[in-house]
């Protein structure tokens, strides 16, 4: 289905449009300035499932989650609490031992760069930052140090095209120095970069130079549900090199969050987490509040395990919101509703139907 919109009319409008005329489901498949110049938005939404398929017991039952206390569970290992879990107060221990901060995405900030592992999800956290901004009108200029990657750029491509927004492709620390001196102050500066590994002296050597060409506000993106210890040690080494503060991604996947709270209690600020696959709403601000509610669910979830593996149904409302402090400032696209225009795999889709994947 194709939508037009009326001349003049923003990338932001068209796109709350196309949710008011598709609904939440909606993806969009190109979008491109008319002769006349209107905005039109080619858009589809996918075939509704068929009946569910007979579900197939497996043969041997899955023994039930053996009840442990919230931290052993996920892998905190915190033997000074052995014996006072019953009394604990989880939310001030983690307000008492972690550090949590909010991004400054004004113009006056410094430009905010993101960085980490392979597959920890940076290009998916600049696409929803420059999402968020272009919604509450702001024009965020996106930039990318990862141009060898097969697809990288394309995939971040897709989104600043929907948006309306200039991708530039970063060669050199002088190219991004002087790209960064010519826009701070103007307008917001994202900046996606390659995969570090944080072992690897050259690696970080090279986003050292990066950041400090750039005079960039360093933010580490890791997953979360990964091994407890290595994660720790991860969030370690990238705080070694000077990074301050993190973005937990997969949150809304990950059972146990127990190295992202070792890393954060070795000195890594937490200040947002992955809340879904969607771009619009997909991060919410981390408080201790939200953070020990998470890690509640999580774990009573898990505890539902029944002995014949399957578990409790739960409802979507029972899932806790991982903040309820506002991440947008007030806007008239904002207050209508805006929990999704298309996530993850729908931004895939884009990417397949102009050939690049």
């Amino acid at each position: 289905m194709r939508i037009k919109l009326i001349r003049g009319a923003s990338m932001s409008v068209a796109m709350t449009t196309l949710r008011e005329t598709l609904g939440e489901e909606a993806f969009i498949l190109s979008s491109r300035i008319m002769p006349d110049g209107d905005i039109e938005l080619t858009a589809a939404l996918d075939p509704e499932e068929g009946e569910a398929k007979e579900i197939i017991k497996p043969r041997f039952s899955v023994p039930a989650t053996p009840r442990k206390s919230l931290h052993d569970w996920h892998g905190l290992d915190l033997g000074c609490l052995v014996g006072k879990e019953p009394d604990l107060d989880y939310e001030k221990f983690l307000s008492e031992n972690i550090s949590f901060e909010t991004l400054n995405l004004s113009v006056n900030a410094p430009p905010l760069m993101v960085c980490g592992t392979p597959g920890s999800g940076k290009t998916l956290t600049i696409a929803r930052l420059a999402t968020r901004l272009a919604l509450t009108g702001a024009s965020p200029l996106v930039m990318t140090t990862d141009t060898e990657r097969s697809g990288a750029l394309e995939q971040l491509a897709a989104c600043t095209r929907i948006l309306g927004l200039d991708l530039i492709a970063v060669e050199s620390s002088e190219m991004l120095e002087n790209l960064c001196r010519a826009k701070k102050g103007r307008t917001p500066i994202l900046i996606d970069t390659a995969a570090t590994v944080p072992f690897d002296a050259k690696g970080m050597k090279i986003l050292a130079t990066l950041q400090r060409a750039a005079q960039a506000d360093m933010t580490l993106v890791h997953p979360a549900g990964e091994d407890a210890i290595e994660t720790e040690e991860t969030v370690s080494w990238f705080r070694k090199n000077g990074v301050r503060k993190m973005i937990v991604s997969r949150t809304d996947c990950a059972r146990r969050l127990g190295g992202i709270i070792r890393g954060a209690m070795a000195g890594m600020s937490l200040v947002e987490a992955s809340t879904g696959s969607q771009l619009i709403g997909g991060l919410r601000t981390l408080d201790a509040a939200s953070l020990n509610e998470l890690m509640t669910f999580k774990w009573e979830a898990a505890s539902k395990v029944a002995a014949d593996g399957t578990s409790k149904t739960l409802s979507p409302n029972s899932i806790p919101v991982v903040s309820k402090r506002p991440t947008h400032s007030g806007s008239g696209v904002i207050k209508m509703n805006a929990s999704s225009v298309t996530g993850a795999a729908a931004l895939m889709k884009h990417i397949a139907a102009q050939g690049s994947v």
